[in-house]
């Protein structure tokens, strides 16, 4: 079974609620506080495996701020594209599609999960190539959006598109280079949304492809947002026009 490490109390107790396999956790010495006994709380009832260690075992796991709590977990689990999209489309009214085109830092990654976990975004598609590892890092900074939105990893994300067009999803690219803001759209349908790297933005290949296309209005001389921040913002604006 191919694990990874997460680290940190809080998604460590996200990852045991999902029902991830577990294989052991590693917990600092005299450690006190009402989180660390919730997590400790949660191991005991679930009989998983762990141990107490020294501060500096488990530094040797991990140089992050681990909170006095490091697991092995299986690794994340990727969904395959054509039976979850039919799943989604059997099951839900007007479901929401991510696609991020060239996201490789694993926080900006981790935020963005986060953010659609609590807007529901139904799948997140992202290529095998040119995107952020689904590591610790990821696990942490997504506050368990990790384990709840469904990740899929294809060879081209065009793939994804062709085939959302079989089911007439309509694509919307985020980009400064649209003529018209995320607010004078209509985002109440179906709908998969592509956000492109702060950097080089969404592929020509791929803007060729989409549908429509839509900015953010931006005040002084900014140009650009955080994607992270960018997808946080635009999901609620979809909130916001479904309520």
């Amino acid at each position: 079974m191919d694990t990874l490490t997460i680290y940190g109390i809080r998604a460590i107790i996200e990852a045991i609620d999902s029902g991830k396999s577990i294989d052991k956790i590693w917990l600092l010495k005299g450690s006190q506080s009402k989180l660390f006994d919730q997590l400790l709380y949660v191991i005991r009832k679930k009989n998983i495996a762990f141990s107490f260690v020294p501060k500096e075992r488990l530094d040797r796991f991990s140089s992050k701020n681990h909170q006095g709590a490091v697991a092995r977990v299986a690794a994340l689990e990727t969904k395959e594209m054509e039976p979850l999209v039919e799943l989604i489309m059997k099951n839900k009214e007007n479901p929401l599609f991510v696609l991020l085109d060239g996201i490789t830092d694993a926080r900006n990654f981790g935020a963005i999960l986060r953010s659609a976990a609590a807007a529901g975004i139904d799948a997140m598609f992202i290529s095998n190539s040119g995107s952020a590892p689904l590591n610790g890092d990821v696990i942490k900074t997504s506050a368990g959006g990790a384990f709840k939105v469904p990740i899929v990893k294809v060879q081209h994300l065009k793939d994804v598109i062709y085939y959302l067009k079989t089911y007439e999803i309509p694509t919307l690219a985020i980009t400064e280079k649209a003529k018209e803001t995320v607010y004078k759209k209509n985002l109440k349908g179906s709908m998969a949304i592509v956000f492109g790297s702060e950097d080089l933005g969404i592929s020509k290949g791929l803007l060729r492809i989409l549908d429509d296309q839509a900015k953010l209005p931006m005040q002084q001389s900014i140009n650009s947002l955080n994607v992270s921040v960018a997808c946080g913002i635009i999901f609620y604006e979809m909130l916001r026009q479904r309520s």
